[in-house]
């Protein structure tokens, strides 16, 4: 068994104060120049400090879709709620009908800070969409295709899932009309 004695401690301990010395108000801060004077308690060198290198940024991942969140848009006979999945930063485009009130009803996750595109073409002009937040089971629109037009972009502040409903207004879906649409949904 090894001894060793006060002056080895000494030094050792004087290396050491050495080294959080030169690190002074800079906390995780490395001794660059008190590294090379200090010695391990067995009286050899201390071994080299290891770089800590921070790792690249990397792309945060898709929130999952909030389904329950998103089935409550899904309130008349006959429609039905789809979950969209495509490329992080891609597009996809659905094509669909709605019959009286009853529309297909489309969720979509969105990152924070990314943007949701989504181009509306119907094939008459009774026919809209609404993008909501999910999250937000008051109802309210935050696009509105009646008032907004065809086309919405939308930046996400926070990790959500947006529903998009192509509808018809309440004369025209009380008659039973029918009418198609093409949907092209991005995100970037």
């Amino acid at each position: 068994m090894t001894r060793f004695g006060p002056a080895a401690l000494t030094g050792g301990l004087l290396s050491l104060s050495l080294a959080l010395a030169a690190c002074g108000d800079r906390p995780g801060a490395a001794p660059e120049a008190a590294t090379a004077a200090t010695t391990d308690l067995s009286g050899g060198p201390a071994a080299a400090p290891q770089a800590v290198t921070a790792a690249p940024d990397a792309v945060s991942p898709l929130p999952a879709v909030d389904e329950a969140a998103a089935r409550a848009f899904v309130r008349d006979a006959g429609s039905t709620l789809e979950a969209l999945s495509f490329e992080r930063i891609g597009s996809v485009t659905k094509e669909g009908t709605v019959k009286g009130y009853a529309a297909p009803v489309y969720a979509v996750p969105v990152a924070s800070g990314q943007t949701l595109k989504v181009a509306f073409k119907p094939s008459n002009a009774n026919l809209y969409v609404n993008i909501s937040d999910a999250a937000d089971q008051s109802g309210a629109a935050v696009f509105r295709g009646e008032v907004d037009g065809e086309t919405a972009e939308l930046k996400a502040s926070k990790d959500t899932t947006y529903v998009i409903t192509p509808y018809q207004p309440r004369a025209m879906a009380r008659r039973g009309s029918e009418g198609s649409y093409s949907l092209t949904i991005s995100r970037n």
